[in-house]
């Protein structure tokens, strides 16, 4: 099969959050399979740093913008050890090259989010159509390509290179419809049947590509299946969507989002304090000890219950859960650590806490990898209580590196999490959103703690989970095939 992936980053050349993972993670799967799989991402400014060529057609590329025509260009990486796997760049200075993702360097969305990444859909439909090459599966990712199954079944229905493609749209977070002003319509360049009241595209008087891609795509997948079943039903963790998506003639599918085990591997971190393995967890009590050390807390807590976060600092997280209640954690004798960042008010609170209890509790705003890291295998517990979470991916990496997860029961926490029961499980899970709920799931994993046959067995079982990316991509790998079986 021929497979592109269009999103709006991919690791290792631009990543925001886990879409970048889930892009960069992906491709090289089915092309070690021995299918031919391409990617496009927009040329932002960090992606000028990647080895790449530029790739000549012989004439200029342009695409039409409402009254405007634009020139964009395109540079090209190839995977060495894969010829079959290439990642392609959209160029534009004024959209891309001089930018990053979504935000300046201050945090602030860009007002032309919307206009951006039209360009950017209008320009990877057309590249595709001038490359010596015919996709069979076109994999849209999120609203920022919502728009290319609704070129795909309108404008762009009978143009050879495209007509016989299947599309699929994946959701990573449905919160984000890239909604805009209905003045815009004249940019997309689409039928004016899609923008009015009862159109594809109209939303409220505005334009939601996330509602259009979902009607139009051949296939909708999200990152878990237990977040399908509730994006289906549940107005609110749909974001409005739930009617829309129970309307589609084949259901969203759930396909729960992997790891890579490259970076994420307790016996090779090179992150750690010590490396360590399901067969000898010596090491894992090394990095809890030095993570101690490091963020000068209590030695006592060597032997008392370490809980870490790492997380977006965001009210769906659950913040305000931990926040409410970590005063009766703290006084239980367990100790608390986080990095992160996010809404001003939880820094101040948390920083409140941390001032309050210096010797059990150490918190550290921004973005660090290798505490991150140290976190998760310093850490006896790892806290989620997310509100609601398409997938999650750090509850794999705690479990992968053996620290015992206590989630809020939704979506892809429902999925990876097992809850111990006394013989089996992997870890510990709450129903109700609710701080006596989630105290009592903490409450629960501190007792297993103190026994420690028992807490061996559930670190143990959660090391013991299958989270390889090759699981993940037998999934899309399945539906891809199913979408090319004739009808």
């Amino acid at each position: 099969m021929n497979i592109v992936l269009i999103a709006a980053e991919a690791y290792p050349f631009v990543k925001v959050g886990g879409l970048g993972d889930v892009v960069g993670a992906l491709p090289p799967i089915p092309a070690q399979a021995g299918h031919d799989v391409r990617v496009i991402i927009p040329g932002y400014r960090q992606t000028c740093q990647s080895q790449t060529e530029a790739i000549e057609f012989g004439r200029e590329l342009t695409v039409r913008m409402g009254a405007e025509t634009i020139l964009f260009s395109v540079r090209r990486w190839q995977n060495q050890t894969q010829p079959n796997h290439a990642v392609y760049f959209i160029d534009n200075p004024e959209y891309f090259g001089d930018r990053n993702v979504y935000c300046d360097e201050h945090g602030v969305a860009y007002p032309d989010n919307p206009a951006r990444f039209i360009l950017f859909q209008k320009a990877a439909l057309k590249l595709m159509t001038e490359m010596e090459w015919q996709p069979d599966i076109i994999h849209c990712h999120d609203n920022h390509t919502a728009l290319i199954p609704v070129y795909l079944k309108t404008t762009l229905a009978a143009e050879p290179k495209l007509q016989s493609a299947k599309s699929i749209l994946t959701l990573h977070n449905i919160a984000y419809h890239g909604d805009c002003e209905m003045n815009l319509k004249e940019l997309c360049d689409l039928p004016k049947n899609l923008f009015t009241p009862t159109g594809a595209l109209e939303w409220f008087g505005r334009i939601n590509p996330l509602k259009g891609g979902m009607i139009f795509a051949d296939a909708v997948t999200t990152v878990s299946p237990t977040h399908a079943r509730e994006i289906m039903s549940d107005k609110e963790i749909s974001a409005g969507l739930n009617g829309v998506l129970s309307g589609r003639k084949t259901p969203v599918l759930g396909i729960l989002n992997g790891i890579d085990y490259r970076e994420w591997n307790p016996e090779s971190d090179d992150k750690l304090f010590a490396p360590y393995s399901a067969n000898d967890l010596s090491g894992k009590k090394v990095n809890k000890v030095e993570l101690i050390k490091e963020l000068k807390l209590n030695p006592a807590l060597n032997s008392r219950p370490l809980i870490g976060l790492v997380s977006r600092l965001v009210e769906f997280k659950g913040i305000d859960l931990i926040i409410d209640s970590l005063e009766q954690i703290l006084n239980k004798e367990a100790g608390f650590v986080l990095v992160g960042s996010g809404v001003e008010g939880y820094h101040h609170d948390l920083s409140q806490l941390a001032a309050k209890y210096p010797d059990l509790m150490a918190v550290e705003f921004g973005y660090n990898d290798p505490l991150a890291h140290k976190i998760i295998a310093g850490c006896d517990i790892f806290l989620m209580p997310s509100r609601f979470e398409p997938c999650g991916i750090t509850q794999m990496y705690a479990l992968h590196y053996g620290t015992v997860p206590v989630v809020h029961f939704t979506g892809g926490l429902a999925d990876t999490v097992i809850p111990w029961d006394g013989k089996n499980g992997n870890g510990f899970a709450f129903g109700t959103y609710q701080i006596d709920s989630m105290l009592k799931a903490v409450f629960e994993a501190m007792l297993a703690y103190n026994n420690p046959t028992e807490w061996s067995r559930i670190i143990r079982n959660g090391m013991a989970t299958d989270f390889s990316w090759e699981r993940a991509a037998s999934g899309y790998l399945d539906l891809y095939r199913r979408l090319q079986e004739p009808k």
